[in-house]
C-alpha cells in the first residue's frame, strides 16, 4: 500500500457538499491515497448540514459515521495488500470516535483486539496493519492522539484487553481510571472479533462503589472558567471550549450514565438514561445537554471558518466575536456545569480520595 500514489480513482474532491456524496466518495477509493481533500470535505459536509439548521449531535455523528466508512474502506485495502488475517479480529474507536461525537479537531482514537487463537502471527500482522490505518488516517487529517491511545501501541490479544479491564473496575488507581476513561467509549468499527465481554465488564463496574468515586473525581477536575460571583474569565477574552465545559460534560454523563447500569455511548443519551433512572435529577440532566449542545455548536461553527481558512482547527472561541444573548449563554451553561460538579463532588466525597 503506497500512501504516496496520487491517482487514485477515489480522488476525494468531491463535487457536491452532501454527506451521502463524501460517504459514495470514500467508498470508491481503491488505493491508500489522495486523502488530502478528506478534510476540507468533511468541512464543507458540516457547514452545510449546520446551515441547513441540522441539530449538533447528528452533525457530530455525521462526521463520525463517515470516518467510520473510511476507516472500513481503508481497512479492506490493508487487508488486501498484508494477506487474509491470521485470526479474527476488531478494530476498536474510543474515545469521542467510539462516543460517535467527533468535531474537525478529533484526534485518532482507535484499538485492535484479535483472537487468542492468532497470537503468535497476530503480534506481527496486527502491528503492521495497524501502522497502515493510523498513518493513512494522519493524512486524511485525522491528528494522531498526543495521549498514544492508538492501534499502533494498542493492539492485543482479546484477553490481554479482559484483563486489563479488570484490573481498571477493581483496582480503579487515577492512572489505571484515565485509561478506562477512554475505553468507556470503546465500539468496534470493523471486523469479526465480539468484544462484548469489554463493554460488560465496564458497565459491571457502575455497581463497585469505589470505581464511581474515582470517576467522580476525575468529573469535577475539569472546573469551568469562573470567577467567584459566576462571570467567565477568559485569557484575552478566549476560552477553549473544550476544557472550559464540553469535557466535564462528558466525563459527568459517562460517570451517571454508568451509574444508571447504561451501555448508551452518546453524551446525550447518557445524561438521558441516567435522569431516567434516577441516578441524576431531570433538572441537571436538561441543563448538561443544553450546555453540551451549545458548546459544541460554537465549537463546530468555529472550526469550519478555521478549516476553510486553510488553518488547523482547535477549540478556542473568542467571547467578543460573540452575539450578548450567546456570550450570556455560554455564561449560563458554564454555571450549569459547576453546579452538577458541586454536587458531584459532595455526593461522592471527592475531596476524600487518595
Amino acid at each position: 500500500m503506497e500512501a504516496a500514489q496520487s491517482n487514485a480513482t477515489g480522488d476525494l474532491r468531491v463535487q457536491a457538499a452532501g454527506p451521502l456524496n463524501l460517504v459514495e466518495t470514500v467508498r470508491r477509493i481503491d488505493e491508500i491515497a489522495s486523502l488530502d481533500h478528506y478534510q476540507s470535505e468533511m468541512m464543507t459536509v458540516v457547514r452545510r448540514l449546520l446551515a441547513d439548521g441540522g441539530d449538533v449531535h447528528v452533525v457530530t455523528q455525521t462526521v463520525a459515521h463517515v470516518n467510520d466508512i473510511l476507516t472500513q474502506r481503508l481497512l479492506r485495502l490493508a487487508e488486501t495488500e498484508l494477506g487474509q488475517p491470521p485470526g479474527d479480529y476488531a478494530w476498536l474507536a474510543l474515545g469521542s470516535h467510539g462516543r460517535g461525537e467527533q468535531v474537525l479537531s478529533s484526534d485518532q482514537d482507535s484499538a485492535i483486539a484479535y483472537d487468542d487463537g492468532a497470537q503468535q502471527e497476530g503480534a506481527e500482522y496486527f502491528p503492521r496493519l495497524a501502522g497502515l490505518i493510523v498513518a493513512a488516517l494522519a493524512r486524511a487529517g485525522l491528528p494522531l492522539c498526543d495521549g498514544g491511545y492508538m492501534a499502533t501501541t494498542w493492539c492485543h490479544p482479546i484477553s490481554e484487553f479482559r484483563a486489563l479491564f479488570r484490573g481498571w473496575v477493581e483496582r480503579p488507581e487515577p492512572g489505571a481510571l484515565l485509561k478506562a476513561e477512554v475505553f468507556l467509549d470503546v465500539r468496534p468499527v470493523h471486523g469479526n472479533l465480539s468484544v462484548d465481554v469489554l463493554d460488560q465488564i465496564l458497565v459491571g463496574g457502575g455497581s463497585k462503589g469505589q470505581f464511581l468515586a474515582q470517576m467522580a473525581r476525575a468529573a469535577v477536575t475539569f472546573t469551568p472558567p469562573l470567577g467567584i460571583f459566576g462571570q467567565i474569565r477568559a485569557k484575552d477574552s478566549t476560552i477553549d471550549v473544550k476544557r472550559a465545559g464540553i469535557a466535564a460534560i462528558v466525563l459527568l454523563a459517562r460517570l451517571y450514565g454508568l451509574a444508571a447500569g447504561s451501555s448508551a455511548r452518546t453524551t446525550v443519551a447518557r445524561l438521558e438514561a441516567a435522569a431516567a433512572a434516577g441516578t441524576l435529577s431531570h433538572a441537571g440532566a436538561e441543563n448538561l445537554v443544553g450546555a453540551y449542545r451549545l458548546l459544541t455548536a460554537l465549537r463546530l461553527r468555529h472550526q469550519v471558518e478555521q478549516v476553510g481558512a486553510g488553518t488547523a482547527p482547535d477549540n478556542l472561541i473568542r467571547l467578543d466575536h460573540l452575539t450578548a444573548e450567546d456570550r450570556r449563554r455560554v455564561r449560563d451553561g458554564l454555571r450549569d456545569v459547576r453546579d452538577v460538579q458541586q454536587v458531584t463532588a459532595m455526593r461522592f466525597a471527592t475531596h476524600t480520595l487518595t
